[in-house]
This record gives structure tokens, C-alpha cells and sequence, in this order.
């Protein structure tokens, strides 16, 4: 457990440093690093609960010191909020062992002089109710969000910014689709259940399911080695759902790595049509290519291309599932609501606008054109689509979907299916 802890550490001085994506700076670390199964498992949930809750931890620790909190040292600061998630947040480790590990840590990493402190804050905190708000904190604090984005949402939800926080603040469920092309869902469940993996059907779905149960075994399973499921959220499936690709049609995907939403397009498409999966990522094209052969679906192509000017085949369908700031799945990703900035939601807005006006003319006539993005935000869903209609009036709109986290339980996820005139 303490070599979790340091590893975590290691890893959150490396986003305080970088601002780079914590999923790219763990799987870095871990090929880097040699660490152990079990030590994996806990640094990923250290280092995803800290940030998840990184403003009500710092509000704590600032409570136990006799001088302001931005006096720590960086290093020392983040070991802290390491211990105060364990000690107050998570019942897997005593209060002791706790205390007494972060002292040792501090001794190693910051200084044996700092020790006392560590020592003496984390016993200030050791019976703090982790449920009651303190009367001196703002709700932004208490659910840990910036407050710029908070009073973003203040704005748009009104009394449901509270529920919709603490809904991103709840770790997503671990979701798999089924493949129904490999696996009947009986076959499915039982051979699961074989291996004490608990599946759950989700309601008006027969493909997605809930893992309930023994979801750290699933990514080395034979049936995700076969490709008979792949991990993907509800909220994702539905946007491949509204596109609703029919077999025997061309199908572009613009933005399509790591290719999750083209493969469930095959598989609606009974794998009867043509795929053209393109991304401006190289190494994320390569993951995509690597996906195809596990499933051996050999009508996806991919490639290379940048949607904001590269020339395309004309296709029945368009996918565009725009880059954006992915506010609607922070409780996925709980490093994103710290990389981004109100500056970072127009910009994003412009290249998605880019994109669209870009690809647009690719659509056959009478084809269909979907946009969507996993974004919370109106600058990057409705407004874009409003600013591309105003100016191709050959499109228009025949259906809409938007999910939020708080109502849908699914990641936040915004979708406009256009149509071109004939």
C-alpha cells in the first residue's frame, strides 16, 4: 500500500507539472515503472479520487493548519491530500496505518522537519464527518468543481447544479456492450457468471450492461480477447443509435479514434457496408486499427486525415463526434475539470464549426450528418449547430439528443442528426 501511495504521488506531481491527461501520465508511469497488480489498481483510484475531490480534501487540510494551505510546499501539499482521502474519504486503510504511512512518506519525500505537521494535521482531521459541509465553504468547494465552471452551470441548471456535481462526482459504471454478432446474451451472461462477473442489463438495451460486479477481470477476459463486448457508456451508444447506419451504406467517421462508435456502427450495419474511420491522431488511428483486428471487422478502414480541410469520399452518412472540453464526462475523467478553461470552450466551439462546415459537403444528397460531442456546454452544442444551419441551409435538423449525467445516468453526452436536401 505504500509504494501505491508514492507511485500516486509521483503521478499527481506529474499533472500539477504537465496539465497532460491523467490517463496518459499513468500508462506512461506504468510503462516506465514495475509495479505490481495490486499496487496498479489502488495508485489508479488514489490519484482519480484525489483530483476528483481536490477542492473539498484542500478545504480540509487548510481547516487543521496554523497557516494558510498556500504556503505548502507543492510536494507536500499533494502527499497530504493523498493521506486526507484515505483517512476521511475511503474505509480501506485505518486510521493508523494512514497516519503513519504519510508521516514515513514525508520523511522520504519531503523532509523529516515536515513530519510533525503531517502528523499533527492528519490527527486534527482523523473524525471529520465527510458529509457535512462545513459552514465556511462554498458549494463549489464542497463538491470540488471550479468555481468558474460551477457558476457556468449555477447559470444553466439552476437547483440541479448540486445533484448534477455530485453526480460527476460519483465514479461512472463500468459499461460493456455485447457484440450481438458473436454472442446471444444467455451465452453472454452465463459464460460471465462462470467467472463470478456480474452483468446487468440496462433498460430499453438488449446489447448494453452494467458491470456489477468483477470488472477488474473483464479486460484480460477471453470474450473481450474475442471481441464479443466492448467497454463503451449507454450515453455513447445512444449517439450511434440516433445515427442509425443501415447496412450496405458508406459511412464516414471523421473523428473516430479510438474507433469505439465505428465498431458498434459495424456491428448495427451487420458488417455489410463500408466504414471509413479517419482521425488527425496517428497513434490513436493505430489503436483504432488495432480494435479492427480484434474484432475482425474488415469493412473499417482507417486513416489519417484532418476534418477541418482534408478531402473525403462522398458518404451516406457523416459521424462528426467533436473534439470538446468533455465536461459531460468528468466523472469518467475527473482530471478534465481542472485542464480546462472558459477560454478553451470558444476555441473548441470554433474548430467544431470548422469541422462541420468542412466534412458537411461530403454528405451524399438526402445523406444524414451527426454531430455530437460529450460536452455540457450550449458554445459547443446547440450554438455550433445553430451557426452551421445559418449558414448551410441545405441541412436540417431531424432529431436531437442530450443527455445529462444527473437525469440520465449515462456520461453527458449531444447529438443533431441533419439531413442534406435533395
Amino acid at each position: 500500500m505504500s509504494d501505491a501511495r508514492e507511485h500516486a504521488l509521483n503521478i499527481l506531481e506529474q499533472f500539477r507539472k504537465t496539465n497532460y491527461r491523467l490517463k496518459y501520465l499513468t500508462d506512461s508511469y506504468y510503462n516506465d515503472t514495475h509495479i505490481s497488480t495490486s499496487d496498479r489498481q489502488r495508485t489508479l483510484v488514489l490519484t482519480r479520487e484525489v483530483l476528483r475531490w481536490k477542492r473539498r480534501l484542500d478545504l480540509w487540510i487548510d481547516s487543521a493548519l496554523t497557516k494558510p494551505i498556500n504556503t505548502l510546499q507543492p510536494r507536500l501539499l499533494t502527499l497530504l491530500e493523498i493521506a486526507v482521502y484515505e483517512l476521511i474519504m475511503d474505509d480501506k486503510t485505518p486510521d493508523y496505518a494512514v497516519i503513519h504511512s504519510a508521516v514515513e512518506l514525508t520523511k522520504k519525500r519531503v523532509g523529516r522537519h515536515t513530519s510533525g505537521l503531517v502528523n499533527a494535521v492528519l490527527r486534527k482531521l482523523k473524525n471529520v464527518d465527510k458529509d457535512t459541509k462545513p459552514d465556511n465553504a462554498t458549494f463549489s468547494e464542497w463538491v470540488s468543481m471550479p468555481e468558474w465552471l460551477y457558476r457556468r452551470w449555477e447559470s444553466q441548471f439552476g437547483d440541479d447544479v448540486t445533484h448534477l456535481c455530485l453526480m460527476l462526482n460519483t465514479p461512472a459504471n463500468l459499461t460493456v456492450r455485447r457484440n450481438v454478432l458473436k454472442i446471444d446474451e444467455a451465452t453472454f451472461i452465463e459464460l460471465l457468471l462462470q467467472d463470478n462477473i456480474l452483468c446487468e442489463t440496462i433498460p430499453g438495451t438488449d446489447r448494453f450492461y452494467h458491470v456489477k460486479k468483477g470488472g477488474d477481470k473483464l479486460r484480460h477476459h477471453p470474450l473481450f480477447l474475442n471481441s464479443s463486448f466492448s467497454f463503451q457508456d449507454r450515453g455513447a451508444g445512444m449517439v450511434v443509435e440516433l445515427l442509425d447506419p443501415q447496412p450496405g451504406e458508406t459511412l464516414l467517421d471523421v473523428c473516430a479514434a479510438p474507433g469505439t462508435k465505428a465498431l458498434y456502427c459495424g456491428e448495427r450495419m451487420n458488417a455489410d457496408g463500408e466504414i471509413l474511420a479517419y482521425d488527425s491522431n496517428p497513434e490513436r488511428v493505430n489503436l483504432g486499427k488495432h480494435d479492427v483486428q480484434r474484432h475482425e471487422m474488415t469493412n473499417i478502414q482507417w486513416g489519417v486525415k484532418d476534418a477541418t480541410k482534408d478531402v473525403y469520399p462522398m458518404a451516406d452518412r457523416i459521424m462528426v463526434d467533436a473534439p470538446c472540453t468533455g465536461t459531460g464526462v468528468i466523472g469518467r475523467r475527473p482530471d478534465i475539470k481542472w485542464r480546462r478553461s472558459p477560454e478553451q470552450i470558444h476555441e473548441m466551439s470554433s474548430l467544431q464549426l470548422d469541422i462541420l462546415q468542412n466534412v458537411s459537403q461530403y454528405v451524399k444528397p438526402g445523406g444524414i450528418l451527426l454531430y455530437s460531442t460529450c460536452s455540457l456546454e450550449p458554445e459547443e452544442n446547440w450554438n455550433v449547430v445553430e451557426a452551421f444551419l445559418k449558414l448551410n441551409d441545405g441541412f436540417h435538423v431531424k432529431d436531437t439528443l442530450e443527455l445529462s449525467p444527473h437525469t440520465s445516468h449515462t456520461d453527458g453526452m449531444y447529438a443533431v442528426k441533419m439531413e442534406r436536401k435533395i
